[in-house]
């Protein structure tokens, strides 16, 4: 699979107060993007010469992601971009990969698609179609 990392997705109960920690690490905010399939809220994070950073709140009724955050504010997955995310996607289901959901187009993508997936070697793994 020819794929680049993409971003590092943090998982937050604030983007605002999130945000602003980065941001003195020198990191710049875009907008907050509503993702109502995904039931979160999200905005990415940039640095010249540096991983994006995605920052993801999410509803409070998004049971199980209010579950992860009982963590705290944490990286939770990675993401890699890549140009036929169909395939990939069989692909990680031949390697045994379990998906979380088929790809479906993300409000913070300019509606591209993604999907998760989970490995007890890896964790999450988001893949978005370039």
């Amino acid at each position: 699979m020819n794929c680049i990392l993409d971003h590092v997705g943090y998982l937050t109960d604030d983007i605002q107060k999130t945000s602003e920690s980065f941001r003195l690490l020198g990191y710049q905010r875009d907008d907050i993007v509503d993702d109502n399939t995904q039931r979160t809220r999200i905005c990415f994070l940039h640095k010249p010469g540096e991983t994006t950073i995605e920052l993801v709140e999410p509803y409070q009724d998004n049971k199980t992601m209010q579950k992860l955050l009982k963590r705290g504010v944490t990286p939770y997955h990675t993401c890699y971009a890549l140009d036929d995310i169909k395939a990939a996607y069989e692909e990680m289901l031949d390697n045994d990969f379990t998906p979380l959901f088929k790809p479906v187009p993300a409000p913070a993508f300019g509606n591209r698609l993604i999907c998760y997936f989970w490995k007890a070697d890896v964790g999450f793994i988001e893949l978005v179609e370039k």
